[in-house]
């Protein structure tokens, strides 16, 4: 087998790579401490290119194609292992996560990046696949590594997954969507909360929490934390009612003083 092969059977097992991994494990195969990825790309990688044998869906990111998918169109690389091989820091968050945890209500041809303000990317499509940047500065904290594919991708925690979704329904697909997905949603749980709320501080983000937990109470993954986070929640609000949906004919809910739309709760219907 030549080098070349070596390489691209090396490849296969991990499936997306960045350019970093691909002189770590071309120096193994070169049996040399170092090598640079301008040796390895002109001498290896190119060609793999030029047999379709690796895509290069953004730069430093490449995808090894199996055997049996070279020159088919139809092959889809893995979204996810993609998605973390774009930014650093970063975690898969809002619908991708939810569709991570198995919980996600429909399939999106989206991936949500969460990277910190000073790692922007621009948002690409490759394969149908719109691979899309949301920034927050509060990208560190509710985080968990996930094994994926003998591989370790960083993903919200349960708890994170819930508030990031309620605070930015529009990445977890709306509030239908949003709310359907959140009822299968496992391992959100009162300490997490807590902690990441008193971090956060949104006045709102108490307010929709409060909301949400009483829409999901009779749910057996949410059942009892509304009673456990009700006091803690009511001291955080502030006095003044704030709109869920400004512009939306909506009704105040007393209980978290927040105009909630006539009919939201239709939302949980049919599940």
């Amino acid at each position: 087998m030549t080098k070349v092969e070596l390489l691209y059977q090396k490849l296969l097992k991990k499936e997306v790579v960045r350019y970093n991994e691909i002189e770590k494990i071309a120096s193994k195969i070169l049996e040399k401490k170092s090598v640079s990825f301008h040796y390895v790309y002109n001498e290896y990688i190119n060609k793999l290119r030029k047999a379709n044998k690796v895509l290069h869906p953004q730069r430093g990111i490449y995808v090894a194609v199996p055997p049996t998918k070279i020159n088919d169109d139809s092959f889809q690389p893995d979204k996810y292992l993609i998605a973390s091989k774009i930014q650093k820091p970063y975690y898969l968050g809002y619908h991708t996560a939810l569709e991570m945890y198995g919980c996600a209500y429909s399939t999106y041809n989206q991936a949500y990046i969460v990277v910190p303000p000073n790692k922007k990317f621009r948002a690409f499509e490759f394969k149908h696949i719109r691979y899309q940047p949301i920034f927050h500065s509060d990208s560190h904290i509710g985080l968990k590594k996930m094994n994926y594919k003998n591989q370790k991708i960083s993903v919200s925690s349960p708890s994170k997954t819930f508030l990031d979704c309620i605070n930015r329904p529009t990445y977890a697909g709306g509030w239908e969507e949003c709310l359907k997905s959140l009822e299968s949603l496992t391992g959100v749980n009162e300490t997490d909360l807590t902690q990441l709320l008193n971090t956060l501080g949104k006045d709102m983000l108490f307010r929709k929490t409060g909301l949400i937990l009483n829409l999901l109470d009779d749910n057996p993954y949410y059942h009892g934390l509304l009673s456990t986070l009700k006091k803690y929640l009511k001291e955080k609000m502030g006095n003044s009612p704030m709109y869920l949906m400004p512009g939306v004919k909506s009704k105040l809910d007393k209980e978290w003083n927040l105009y909630v739309p006539i009919g939201f709760t239709d939302f949980m219907r049919g599940i």
